[in-house]
């Protein structure tokens, strides 16, 4: 159940007690789906996370961040547009699980700039965090872009207007009387998806819930209890646990649980932080206890290889005798071998049936030399035949470490101890350590080079070619600036321009500018020119080679070839 839309609403109530009126301090990127929002009221601070993931999208007070990743471009865009702004309304949108927090942006400038949103979409799969400017709704950047081959119903994508995730017919919890009740579920035998698919805010676990309580109190009754609790200042924030299994944060007692055990809160907030921390830490578990158990099967079945290819060897070393039998045959029998004989049948006098052996000898050698080499044969396979009794031995010492591994990730049933095994089994070479080479560091940095201008613009630098072609198809908005060193092989340049400027400012003009310098052909020169025109001018025809385009409008600047210090790579 942990964030529904009914939990949606207390956090909702929870935040504007304490946090309108408060300024964004700073933004935090905890993964690549996980924002938080410092904000500060006077001497207080309050951390707010905002999560789009795909399980567990949700938002919250926290007592701090957890350790985070590299800025992305994302967070760096919302830090531009939100940080020192002054949070002056948050609300949910209907009965959605949509939060809407709306800032009032810093500026030193007379006349103040537009109002910015943060949309919050808890929705599975499809979250999404999205930023507006709420004079015209229009979508300035979002963390997931979603165009028309995503999605049928709408686009999300900057430049466009935002709008809700299409509505489903139900009908609303608080305005619903016995009577349209009694019509809608005549017969006491009702099903929780009936309750779901009829009325809006009930999420699954609220509609076993009415089910659950139907058993004693009737259908109606336990409709009207479950509903008291949309009411925040009769909510009950808890956290349900089934043994060491987090089961809901939830804000009231939930009767299809009877076996969970509860833990009371003051805030919701406090019952979704306990929860999601009990939820993460439950995933490291078992996700260390998986990398743990399966570097223990590879290196079992390494040692399975090694022991196989051993009783081969094993076998072959057996037959030491039979070498030492063949040479003790040609010493007894040297007046009947002569040399170049390439075998020789002899009665083999240490067997009891003294049958006849037929020994291969080299006819290059002397019957005496073909017997010392047997004798040396005999001696190898003898040697050989301790050494691989020894490392036998040796393997079956290796998996009785093994086995007491495997019976210590088992037991184990805290973070920590996992972590001290893991560091263990790096020591015991079981597991590599996590090295990412610059080809790969490459990959994960993604197809554009990514910078900051001084006045706050989002400047992207293409690779390659193909990375060319993917800022003008992907990135680039009609009203976005497009740079390239005039008449000159380079990367392509885009100044993002969300906000739809009818000018960029010269000063990230001249840093873009030496930016398209600086990745050209050029950029050994003194000064480059620098074509700059906007990028609804810019047009791919079709058949040109990848990164090839003709443009129209253009001006040029010419520049000393440069990179910002200000990077986000």
């Amino acid at each position: 159940m942990s964030f529904d839309s009914l939990t949606l609403r207390i956090v909702t109530h929870e935040f504007c007690q304490t946090l309108i009126g408060g300024t964004i301090r700073h933004i935090e990127q905890a993964n690549p789906t996980n924002f938080s929002l410092k904000i500060g009221q006077g001497t207080n601070t309050r951390w707010l996370t905002v999560s789009a993931h795909a399980v567990h999208a949700r938002a919250h007070l926290i007592q701090k961040p957890p350790p985070g990743q590299k800025q992305s471009y994302f967070a760096d865009f919302l830090s531009t547009h939100l940080k020192h702004g002054t949070i002056t309304e948050i609300e949910q949108l209907g009965w959605d699980r949509i939060l809407k927090i709306t800032v009032q942006p810093k500026s030193d400038e007379p006349i103040q700039p537009p109002p910015k949103a943060i949309i919050a979409e808890f929705m599975g799969k499809h979250s999404n965090i999205i930023l507006i400017d709420t004079t015209d709704d229009r979508i300035l950047e979002c963390l997931k872009h979603i165009d028309e081959t995503m999605s049928r119903y709408r686009e999300v994508l900057p430049g466009e207007t935002y709008s809700l995730p299409p509505q489903q017919e139900k009908l609303d919890p608080l305005t619903l009387n016995n009577e349209t009740f009694s019509e809608l579920f005549p017969t006491p035998d009702v099903t929780w998806k009936s309750l779901f698919n009829k009325i809006d805010g009930l999420s699954p676990t609220l509609a076993k819930e009415i089910v659950a309580r139907a058993e004693k109190a009737g259908l109606w009754e336990a409709y009207q209890q479950v509903l008291a609790y949309f009411d925040s200042n009769q909510a009950s924030p808890q956290l349900l646990i089934d043994g060491e299994n987090p089961i809901a944060a939830t804000p009231m007692p939930l009767y299809q649980f009877p076996n969970a055990t509860s833990q009371d809160f003051d805030t919701m907030s406090e019952a979704l932080a306990a929860y999601y921390d009990a939820i993460t830490l439950k995933e490291n578990k078992t996700s260390e206890k998986h990398i743990l158990r399966q570097a223990l099967e590879n290196q079992k079945n390494l040692l399975q290889r090694k022991e196989k290819a051993l009783y081969e060897d094993l076998e072959r070393a057996e037959k030491s005798e039979d070498y030492r039998i063949q040479g003790e045959l040609i010493l007894a029998n040297l007046h009947k071998i002569t040399r170049g004989q390439k075998q020789a049948e002899l009665q083999n006098y240490y067997s009891p049936e003294l049958e006849t052996l037929t020994i291969p000898l080299n006819p290059e050698l002397t019957p005496s030399d073909n017997a010392q080499t047997y004798f040396k044969k005999y001696t190898k396979a003898k040697r050989g035949y301790s050494q691989i009794q020894q490392r036998l031995a040796e393997l079956e010492a290796e998996q009785e470490v093994l086995n007491t591994y495997e019976s210590k990730v088992e037991s184990a049933e805290t973070l920590e101890t996992l972590n001290r095994l893991h560091a263990e089994f790096i020591e015991n070479r079981y597991l590599k350590t996590q090295q990412r080479n610059k080809q790969q560091q490459e990959i994960s940095e993604g197809p554009y080079r990514k910078y900051i201008s001084t006045n706050g613009f989002h400047i992207y630098v293409g690779r390659n070619s193909q990375s060319n072609d993917l800022l003008l198809r992907q990135i680039a908005k009609p009203r976005d600036m497009w740079l390239h060193a005039k008449q000159i092989h380079g990367s392509h340049v885009i100044i993002r321009n969300p906000e739809n400027r009818p000018d960029i400012p010269m000063p990230t003009l001249l840093q873009a500018a030496q930016l398209a310098a600086y990745y050209s052909k050029a950029h050994h020169s003194s000064y480059v020119p620098v074509d700059y025109t906007w990028a609804r001018y810019v047009v791919k025809r079709k058949g040109n080679v990848a990164g090839y385009v003709h443009y129209t409008h253009e001006k040029t600047l010419y520049v000393e070839p440069a990179v910002p210090s200000s990077k986000n790579k």
